[in-house]
């Protein structure tokens, strides 16, 4: 404040605030500060006892009704202020006033304080006639203050003036530049007394500080630590900015196309940290107070826009150097209060689904551990380097705080810091998230997250930190442009403990060279919850280093085992793409002698773990899948190396990856972990198949054809005509690498006409098929389409023995889909040509007029070609070329039932198959074989139905098994006209 404060006389105050005011009943508007002026001469800064020119002040409140209309009441309702609330006659006589100010539906364009106005004190009528600072301390009296739908915005930095006065020449001028500057007064709240602060119902706030002050008056009633400044700051459905404490409307430097900044404006660049124009709250204790300040702010469905700013010392009766107790000469104390907690000021800072935008910071006093007298450790300090062991190694970080600032985010909130934050605990709960920003370090001596949580760590921001814990589906990730030079010691997250467990992910996103120093630790505890096992449903932590080359210089450790009848089954899940690598090194701390250490010695002790590189049970998890890559590029590759052969860690697969023609898990190879090929993937299986699978369709169609040449020969006379056959089937591919489900549906149509020769009877034709085919297994899915053009022939002689045969042409297109194993889509197409042939031979033998047996063989080829190929995931498949022979010896028995101009015949087929298909396909560069063969037994049996000499309709099922591929059942029915 200016000089001016304390040269206001008592008459002239005490008038200003004795000025009737109107009614706070209805709506108005409040100017809080005038100035009188008396026309003659300039005012006196100076020297304002003799000056009749005098400024004036309104904008105390008391509690008196509103139909007063000589003070201000302690409700706003509707109303515009300008200017600076002052609440210090609110409850002086601290007995039985209401000590509540309520600002509803209002504007304050300035601020609320509970200081004075000025630097004097004051005695006004009506108040006990009691000067405001006789008065002690009382405990308990709490101020409160409730803004609700209302706005206080800090942004009345000054009063402007203009003063009338006559000159040497008794000319009247004026000056238009005198200001009374009120900036420098606080934030938008600014409070000295305990305080209830509760913002509601979209109100907006800019700032608010809370200050302890009772170390200024007398406490001569209290005796122990049972007594506290109490704060509490309540935000629901409202917002909280940072306030201003600088004139923002002088600084030029600050102004946008002539509007000056405002206080609401969050720089972020201030290097220091302290009460300033960034801090949107501010709790600051009292020295002189031999009590603790203990402070709650809770943030609902809110925002917080600002830093949040902690100053904390001992108390005055508290001695961090520590003395004798009286009357003796060697017992030493640190004074202060028996409980350690009442000699320590705290601010517990929660969010619920609120976002909060700035740093915090806690300015605290403290007491190392090698000076504790009758105290215990509180904190950590994390920059400890004081505190050493017989052989001179830095023990602990023990310390005793003046102060403990604990930050906690439920529901769905977000921290998005700035600048560098250091506090005591960060809580991150429910679906919460931190955001570390760019240039900006949280420092915290324990980080916490649970329930679907997440801490992301920015391009060069950093996080330090005691013990991290990533607890039930949380993730701390450290993006793909994290630098390693951006935080302590070179490292983006510097922790010396981590646990992860229960489904929480360390997620090593970047993709920098030199990744291994983005993160150091003493130990990861890569581990699961203690739950019951049932179907190895286990919730583990997830440590992936995606395709870093990733060097751990810290020990792996946790106490599951892979036994599952044991009650500590469980493991910690790896997670990585196939061209990462990880090497754990341990921590470097090397097994000690048991007289070398106190018996504390343990995973978490600095001064030696006794536990090697790597220790307990791990899954190792593949999370990438591509089809690019040859065998060569995969099996066998080395993922893991555990430097240290004395190593009892187990590893396990996690999953199966498809990388390639194949899907690759993890397999443990002493103290290494590779990677194991294991059967084909869904898309390469698909590719593979895909010609055998056309084979099929073909064959289908052979057998149609086979079937309308071996009914022209039994049943009433067939002179040639049209005809038209539906066939189907179901198959089922294996041949120890490809794999398959295929169903069948087509339709064969064709005319054909008798020929007589001179030495057999012809039927000659052709036909055309038409066939839809679906081949499928696990997720592989293959539409088929082909579309079959025949020449064909059968020739029947005297001796009753036949030939028949066909010459054809098809055309195959297939369309693939598959996912891979990381879900991700895959397709394809391809086309392929083919040419055919069939030969069949056999004897019609005549059991009698009705009765036939017919031995045959028979030889059936199909001849494929087509282009490579490509999928959508980069798995190149070779040319098309397939070749496929059929061989088949059997006998079909039948007799004819015949009804005049009807006749059924019923038939019998039974038959071995040899299928020789010996061929292999290239998948990126590797000869895989996709052949079926092998032999195979033919059962079938149908009938041929004349409704007349020249209408007929002929049914058939077969099946054929033992080979490499099975027809679990194939039918066809069709009809025909003869001529």
């Amino acid at each position: 404040m200016q000089t001016w404060k304390k040269k206001l006389v008592v008459s002239q105050l005490a008038l200003a605030c004795t000025l009737a005011i109107a009614s706070q009943a209805n709506a108005a508007t409040y100017d809080m500060f005038g100035y009188h002026d008396d026309v003659q001469t300039q005012y006196d800064w100076i020297n304002t006892n003799t000056d009749t020119d005098y400024l004036t002040y309104s904008g105390y409140v008391y509690n008196t009704t509103s139909d007063n209309s000589n003070y201000l009441d302690a409700t706003f309702n509707n109303d515009t202020v300008n200017g600076v609330i002052s609440t210090r006659y609110l409850n002086d006589d601290y007995t039985t006033d209401t000590n509540t100010l309520n600002v509803t539906n209002s504007t304050i364009h300035g601020m609320i304080t509970s200081a004075p106005v000025g630097s004097e004190n004051f005695t006004f009528p009506g108040y006990n006639d009691a000067d405001y600072t006789t008065h002690n301390w009382v405990d308990g009296d709490v101020f409160t203050l409730n803004v609700d739908r209302s706005i206080i915005d800090d942004d009345f930095e000054a009063f402007y003036f203009t003063d009338n006065y006559l000159d040497s020449d008794g000319v009247t001028t004026n000056t238009d530049y005198d200001q009374l500057n009120t900036a420098g007064l606080g934030v938008a709240v600014t409070l000295g007394v305990e305080s209830n602060v509760n913002v509601t119902n979209n109100s907006h706030v800019a700032g608010i500080a809370l200050v302890q002050t009772d170390g200024s008056y007398a406490n001569d009633t209290y005796v122990n630590g049972d007594h506290q400044w109490d704060n509490n700051v309540n935000v629901e459905n409202s917002t909280v900015t940072s306030g201003s404490l600088s004139w923002n409307e002088g600084d030029n430097s600050n102004s946008h196309f002539g509007n000056s900044a405002e206080p609401s404006d969050y720089s972020g660049t201030a290097s220091s940290h302290g009460f300033s124009d960034d801090t949107a709250l501010a709790f600051i204790d009292d020295a002189t107070s031999d009590y603790r300040m203990v402070n709650t702010a809770t943030f609902t469905n809110s925002e917080l826009l600002g830093d949040v700013y902690v100053q904390s010392t001992f108390n005055n009766n508290f001695d961090p150097t520590k003395h004798l107790v009286d009357g003796t000469t060697d017992t030493w104390t640190h004074g202060g209060w028996a409980a350690d907690d009442q000699n320590v000021d705290r601010l517990t800072l929660t969010l619920n689904n609120s976002k909060w935008v700035g740093a915090a910071y806690n300015n605290y006093q403290q007491v190392a551990s090698e000076n504790f007298i009758d105290v215990a450790a509180n904190s950590l300090d994390p920059y400890a380097s004081y505190s050493y062991d017989s052989w001179g190694r830095t023990d602990n970080a023990n310390i005793f705080q003046s102060g403990i600032f604990d930050v906690v985010l439920n529901n769905g909130s977000e921290w998005d810091t700035t600048k560098d934050s250091l506090i005591d605990s960060l809580a991150i709960n429910s679906g919460s998230q931190v955001n570390v920003a760019d240039g900006s370090m949280l420092t915290s001596d324990s980080i916490i997250l649970k329930d679907g949580s997440a801490l992301n760590i920015s391009e060069d921001g950093a996080v330090s930190t005691d013990n991290l814990t990533i607890d039930s589906y949380s993730t701390v990730t450290l993006s793909d442009e994290v630098s390693a030079a951006a935080g302590t010691d070179n490292t983006a997250l510097y922790t010396n403990h981590i646990t992860v467990t229960n489904g929480g992910m360390l997620d090593v996103q970047t993709s920098n060279t030199g990744a291994s120093s983005l993160f150091e630790t003493d130990t990861l505890n890569l581990t699961s919850a203690d739950v019951v096992h049932r179907n190895d449903d286990v919730n583990s932590g997830v440590f992936n280093i995606h395709s870093n080359d990733y060097v751990l210089n810290a020990d792996l450790v946790n106490n599951r085992t892979n036994d599952k009848t044991q009650a500590n089954y469980g493991y910690g899940t790896i997670a990585m793409n196939s061209d990462g690598h990880l090497t754990i090194n341990g921590n470097g701390n090397l097994n000690t002698n048991n007289d070398e250490v106190d018996g504390t010695d343990n995973v978490y002790a600095g001064s030696g773990d006794n536990v090697v590189a790597a220790t307990g049970n791990y899954k190792v998890r593949i999370d990438d899948a591509t089809g690019a890559g040859a065998i060569a590029d995969y099996k066998g590759k080395q993922i893991i190396y555990v430097d240290d052969v004395n190593t009892d860690a187990t590893f396990s697969a996690a999953n199966k990856a498809d990388l390639g023609a194949y899907t690759y898990q993890a397999q443990q190879e002493g103290n290494t972990v590779v990677l194991r090929q294991m059967e084909l993937t869904d898309y390469a299986n698909m590719a593979l198949s895909i010609p055998s699978a056309n084979t099929n369709i073909w064959n289908l169609q052979q057998d149609t054809l086979s079937d309308r040449l071996t009914t022209a020969r039994h049943g009433f006379a067939d002179n040639g005509g049209a005809w038209v056959s539906y066939f189907g089937g179901s198959f089922e591919g294996d041949n120890g690498t490809i794999n398959y489900d295929q169903d069948v549906n087509g339709i064969m149509v064709g005319i054909d006409t008798k020929v007589d020769g001179n030495n057999a009877k012809w039927i000659v034709g052709a036909a055309a098929a038409f066939a839809k085919g679906d081949m499928s297994d696990r997720t592989g899915q293959v539409d088929q389409d082909s579309q079959s053009a025949y020449l064909y022939s059968s020739s029947r002689f005297a001796n009753d023995v036949f030939i028949d045969g066909n010459l054809n042409y098809s055309r195959f297109d297939n369309d693939l889909t598959a996912n891979m194993s990381n879900g991700a889509y895959v397709d394809g197409n391809t086309t392929a040509d083919a040419w055919g042939f069939g030969l069949k031979l056999g004897y019609d033998w005549k059991l009698n007029e009705s009765g036939y047996a017919t031995p045959y063989a028979s030889i059936n080829g199909l001849f494929q070609s087509g282009d490579s190929y490509r999928l959508s995931n980069d798995a190149n498949i070779g040319g098309q070329d397939y070749d496929s022979l059929r061989y088949e010896a059997g006998i079909d028995t039948g007799y004819t039932f015949n009804y005049g101009n009807q006749a059924l015949t019923p038939y019998f087929k039974l038959a071995y198959v040899y299928d020789d298909s010996d061929n292999d396909s290239d998948v990126n560069g590797d000869n895989i074989d996709n052949g079926v063969k092998g032999s195979a037994v033919r059962v079938g049996l149908g009938s041929q139905f004349s409704f007349t000499k020249n209408f007929s309709a002929n049914t058939g099922v077969t099946y054929v098994g033992g080979g490499d591929v099975d027809q679990d059942w194939a039918a066809n029915a069709g009809v025909k006209y003869t001529w």
